[in-house]
C-alpha cells in the first residue's frame, strides 16, 4: 500500500464518539440528530444581528459605488438653478450625501484603527492603499515531515442565474490535498427562493471537479442561513451530500467536532448568528463555562477532552460581521485566545457586552482558525505560541489565524458584485513540530486570493472562479476621494455666490 493511501485512510472522518460518518447519519439517531419533530422556519429576520448592529448594518450598505457621487452631482445641478425647492434639495442632497461619505471615510478610518500590525501574512484593504508582493507560501514552522494536507475555502455561494465552472488553477492548487473543508452557505434544494440561500444539486458535481485521486469535501452546514428552511429540508440536504461518495458534511448541533481516524486532527465548527429566533440544529458559537477547579466542562455541548494539544486542532468559526474588511479588537483578541489557551480578561461593561464567544482554556487550544460570513476578505495572521514541557526550555512554534475567507462562489451580479466575488483559498502541510515530534503544527502553508469572473460558456452566463493576480484592490477608494473632491467644489461654488 503506497504512503499517499496510508494517509488517506486515515482522514476517514468521525464523530466524537468514534463512528464513521457515512455510519452515524443511517443510523436510527443520525437520521434526524434528535429531532423528533419538522421544525419550521419562522418569518426571516431583518439580519442575524442585535438591533444596534443592525442599524450600522444597513447603513453600511446604504454607501454602494456611485451612490455618493450621484447625489454630488445633482446637487451641484440643482444649486445652479436659483429656485427656492431646488435650494432646498441641494442641501438636502449634499446631507445624504455627507451621510454617505461619512459612511465610506468610516470604513477607512476603522480599517486604520483596527490595523493588525504584528506577523501579519496578508493586510487587505481598507489597511493599505499600496500593497507590495505577497509572500503566498510563507513557512509558518519547521516540521520534520508533512503528514497531512488540507484544504480550505469560504463561503459557498449559491450562483442565482450563472453556472459555475473552475479554472485549472484552482484544481491545480488543492491536487495534493488529502481533505478540503468548505461553508456550504443554506441548504441543497431543488428550489431556490430569490431571497434565501439555496443550491441546486449540481453544485456538489461542481465542486468535485476540484478533486484529484482520494481527496474529500467536508462541507460545513453551521452558518446563518442553515435554518432559513425547516429542520426536515434541513437534514434532506445534510443527506444528500453524504450520500455522495466524495463528499462528507458536518455542523448538525450533534455533529459538530470530527476527527480522523488516527484521532491526531480535530475539525470543529460553529455559527455565531442565525437568521432565525429558532435556533435549534446548529451549533452555537456559545460561551462555555468551565469548572476550574478541576477542568471539568459544565457546559457538555462543546467537548474540550477532544482538543488535546499534542494533537492538530482546527475551528472553521462563521463569525464576524459583513462587508468588514477590518478585523475588530474583540474578535483579534478572540483568535489570540482561542489559540494560546488564554481567556480573556474583560471588565466592567465587557462583561456584559461579551455575551458570545468561545473562551479558551489552556490545557486545550487551538492551531489554525479559518473564519468565513464577512464575504470580503480580511486580515491572515500568524500568532506565536510555545509548549511548555517540564524540565526543558518551552519550544515557540506559530499558529495561523484567517479572519474571513471571503466568498469562494458567488452569484452577485449588481448588488456587491465587486465586493462579493474575491476569497481566499489555503492549504496546509500539517506534521510532528521540529524539536518536539509529539506535536502536530503547520509546516508550509499556501494561499493564494480567487475572484468570480464573469464569462459565457455557450449561451450560458457563467462565472469562473479563478486566481486573483490583481497586485492592488481597495475598495470604495475612488469614490470616497471623488466625493470629496465634489464636496469640495459644492462649497466653493455656495461661498462664491455667498460674497459674489
Amino acid at each position: 500500500m503506497s504512503i499517499k493511501k496510508k494517509i488517506d485512510d486515515n482522514m476517514i472522518l468521525q464523530t466524537s464518539d468514534g463512528e464513521t460518518l457515512n455510519a452515524y447519519y443511517s443510523s436510527p439517531d443520525g437520521e434526524k440528530g434528535g429531532m423528533d419533530e419538522n421544525k419550521k422556519a419562522e418569518k426571516l429576520g431583518l439580519s442575524p444581528y442585535e438591533i444596534a448592529e443592525t442599524i450600522y448594518y444597513f447603513c453600511k450598505h446604504l454607501a454602494l459605488p456611485g451612490i455618493a457621487g450621484v447625489l454630488l452631482s445633482l446637487t451641484l445641478l440643482f444649486g445652479i438653478v436659483e429656485n427656492s425647492l431646488f435650494v432646498i434639495l441641494s442641501y438636502l442632497l449634499i446631507f445624504l450625501a455627507g451621510i454617505l461619505l461619512l459612511s465610506v471615510g468610516r470604513e477607512f478610518l476603522r480599517g486604520l484603527r483596527y490595523k493588525i500590525k504584528e506577523d501579519v501574512i496578508y493586510l487587505p484593504g481598507p489597511y493599505v492603499f499600496k500593497r507590495q508582493a505577497e509572500d503566498y507560501e510563507p513557512r509558518i514552522n519547521k516540521i520534520t515531515d508533512v503528514k497531512y494536507r488540507i484544504g480550505f475555502v469560504g463561503d459557498i455561494m449559491k450562483m442565482n442565474k450563472f453556472d459555475l465552472t473552475f479554472h485549472p488553477d484552482i484544481r491545480n492548487f488543492f491536487k495534493d490535498t488529502h481533505l478540503i473543508i468548505g461553508n456550504l452557505e443554506g441548504i441543497i434544494s431543488e428550489s431556490c427562493p430569490i431571497l434565501k440561500q439555496a443550491h441546486p444539486k449540481k453544485i456538489l458535481t461542481k465542486l468535485e471537479s476540484l478533486l484529484s485521486g482520494d481527496t474529500k469535501w467536508l462541507l460545513c452546514l453551521s452558518n446563518n442561513h442553515s435554518e432559513d428552511f425547516s429542520s426536515d429540508q434541513f437534514n434532506k440536504s445534510l443527506h444528500t451530500i453524504q450520500n455522495c461518495s466524495n463528499f462528507d458534511v458536518f455542523g448538525r448541533d450533534d455533529v459538530t467536532f470530527v476527527r480522523n481516524q488516527n484521532e491526531d486532527i480535530t475539525i470543529t465548527c460553529a455559527t455565531q448568528w442565525s437568521n432565525q429566533k429558532t435556533w435549534d440544529y446548529t451549533f452555537k458559537y456559545n460561551n462555555t463555562s468551565i469548572n476550574n477547579n478541576n477542568n471539568n466542562i459544565i457546559n457538555n455541548f462543546f467537548p474540550f477532552p477532544l482538543i488535546q494539544n499534542k494533537n492538530f486542532n482546527i475551528l472553521y468559526p462563521h463569525w464576524g460581521f459583513e462587508n468588514e474588511k477590518y478585523v475588530r479588537t474583540r474578535f483579534q483578541k478572540d483568535a489570540k485566545g482561542l489559540l494560546k489557551g488564554k481567556q480573556l480578561d474583560l471588565k466592567g461593561l465587557q462583561k456584559i457586552y461579551k455575551k458570545r464567544g468561545i473562551f479558551a482554556h489552556p490545557d486545550h487550544k487551538w492551531d489554525l482558525i479559518f473564519a468565513h460570513h464577512p464575504h470580503v476578505l480580511q486580515p491572515i495572521m500568524k500568532v506565536p505560541d510555545n509548549i511548555k514541557i517540564k524540565g526543558r526550555k518551552a519550544i515557540p512554534y506559530n499558529k495561523l489565524a484567517v479572519f474571513s475567507a471571503g466568498n469562494f462562489t458567488s452569484g452577485a451580479n449588481i448588488i456587491r458584485k465587486k465586493k462579493h466575488i474575491s476569497g481566499i483559498i489555503m492549504k496546509c502541510e500539517i506534521g510532528p513540530l521540529e524539536g518536539y515530534n509529539d506535536k502536530l503544527a503547520i509546516g508550509k502553508m499556501e494561499w493564494r486570493r480567487t475572484k468570480n469572473s464573469k464569462t459565457r460558456v455557450g449561451k450560458e452566463p457563467t462565472k469562473r472562479v479563478c486566481i486573483d493576480n490583481e497586485k492592488y484592490r481597495t475598495y470604495n477608494k475612488p469614490i470616497l476621494v471623488n466625493g470629496l473632491i465634489l464636496f469640495i467644489v459644492f462649497l466653493g461654488l455656495h461661498l462664491f455666490n455667498l460674497f459674489f
